[in-house]
Formats: structure tokens, C-alpha cells, sequence
């Protein structure tokens, strides 16, 4: 009876587990609706949405001489695509237009305005930038931390472009990276980052096109997240080349 009930008891706290875990990923997933972030790459294109008269469309290509998008790694579905596409109102049109097929960076942010409702892009533009190359940075290394406690199953380093930051503005941390592979084309691999200091040195990297080596964990999920990933690359360092 004793060794029934000990069974049991185990039982009853795996599935509470379980539970715990499931409950923390079906209330993350539909939270990233809410976002904000950093897009970088060469402006191509400007236009009017025709689904309504407030409303305009742009698009960048992700990156340095960036076309397709052929993706390694993990993320949610439909986050980053190439070309990446943002909406933005009347009155910035001109702005835009003369930035056209220069090098710049994106801030972003969803939900939409009502206005930019009807848009087709998920992501509303707050501000552009031209990329400014070869800016000094005060700091070219950062060791960030990881908080998962799953289990590596592998490790490695990743050389690119940033490309992509986003946060989840929630009350869940959740920072999602993408970099282009290697100083051109169209390789693009996605990462997790559970630092938040190390999420804003990303995005100083960012703003600068700047080169890194992207340390990174495998790690195994112990139950399928909300996503469906059994296993997340999550950042532990990026580190500048000079």
C-alpha cells in the first residue's frame, strides 16, 4: 500500500508539474502580440497600402546583400521574415523615401495604432535611422546569464550580423535575436536571450552593423513549449570583432 501511495505521489507531481510549465508558455505565447523592438537592413521600399488611405507599407532587406530568408534555429513562427515589412502613416512618407537604399535601423512595435489597423504588416514603425558603420563602442563584450533550467545539450558560436531584436513588453521577459550568417547572404539563424543587459548590448551592436560571435547553449526543453520547441538556443555572450 505504502509503495502504491509513494507512486502515486510521484505522479501527481509530475503532472503539476507539467502543468506549471505548460500554463507559464500558454500565457507568454499570446503576450507577444504585444512587442517592441529593432529591425536593421537596406530600405528597399515605400508604398501605399491599397487596403487603406492612411496607411503605407515599407520593407528592408535584412542584413548586407540579403534576399531569401533561409532560417536555422528556433523562434515563434511568422516573428522575422526577409524582406521585413513595418507600416507607418502619411506623414512620414517623405522621410522614408529619401532613406530609400540607404543602410538603417528600425524601431518597432506592435500592436499597431487603430489607424494602422487595415495594414498589412503586423509592425508599426516609432523611428528610423541611418546605420552609422564603424562607430566605437564603449564596451565590446558582455557575458549575460541564462535562467533556464534545462539541460545543454550542446554549444557553440555563431558569426554574424544582428539584425533583429524583439522584447515581449509583457510582464514575461521573453527577448528573441536574429543575426545574419556570416558578412552577407541569406543564412539567418534565431536565438533566445534571458539576460536583459545583454538584450541592450545586442541592440548597441545593432544600431552599429557591428560584426559579432554570438556564444550560444542548446538546450532541451523538458516538456514541449507553447511554440512547440523542444529545444531553444538561448544566448550567453556576444562579443564584438574588431
Amino acid at each position: 500500500m505504502a509503495k502504491s501511495l509513494k507512486y502515486f505521489g510521484i505522479t501527481v507531481m509530475f503532472l503539476l508539474l507539467m502543468l506549471i510549465y505548460s500554463s507559464k508558455w500558454a500565457i507568454a505565447g499570446p503576450l507577444l502580440l504585444s512587442t517592441e523592438g529593432y529591425a536593421s537592413g537596406q530600405l528597399s521600399r515605400v508604398s501605399r497600402d491599397i487596403n487603406v488611405t492612411r496607411a503605407y507599407v515599407g520593407e528592408i532587406s535584412l542584413g548586407h546583400e540579403s534576399m531569401t530568408f533561409i532560417s536555422l534555429g528556433n523562434q515563434p513562427p511568422n516573428l522575422v521574415s526577409n524582406p521585413w515589412q513595418f507600416c507607418f502613416e502619411k506623414d512620414r512618407y517623405e522621410e522614408l523615401e529619401n532613406l530609400i537604399g540607404s543602410d538603417v535601423v528600425l524601431e518597432f512595435k506592435t500592436p499597431k495604432n487603430n489607424s494602422l489597423l487595415s495594414c498589412s504588416s503586423v509592425n508599426e514603425l516609432v523611428e528610423v535611422y541611418p546605420v552609422i558603420q564603424n562607430q566605437p563602442m564603449e564596451q565590446k563584450h558582455l557575458i549575460g546569464s541564462i535562467y533556464t533550467m534545462d539541460r545543454e545539450i550542446a554549444h557553440g558560436v555563431e558569426f554574424g550580423r544582428i539584425t533583429n531584436l524583439i522584447k515581449n513588453r509583457s510582464t514575461n521577459r521573453n527577448y528573441f535575436m536574429t543575426i545574419q550568417v556570416g558578412t552577407a547572404g541569406s543564412k539567418f539563424r534565431h536565438f533566445f536571450i534571458d539576460d536583459h543587459d545583454l538584450y541592450d548590448f545586442a541592440v548597441a551592436a545593432l544600431k552599429n552593423a557591428a560584426i559579432v560571435k554570438v556564444h550560444y547553449s542548446d538546450r532541451l526543453a523538458f516538456f514541449t513549449t507553447f511554440y512547440g520547441f523542444g529545444s531553444r538556443s538561448i544566448v550567453s555572450e556576444v562579443e564584438v570583432v574588431d
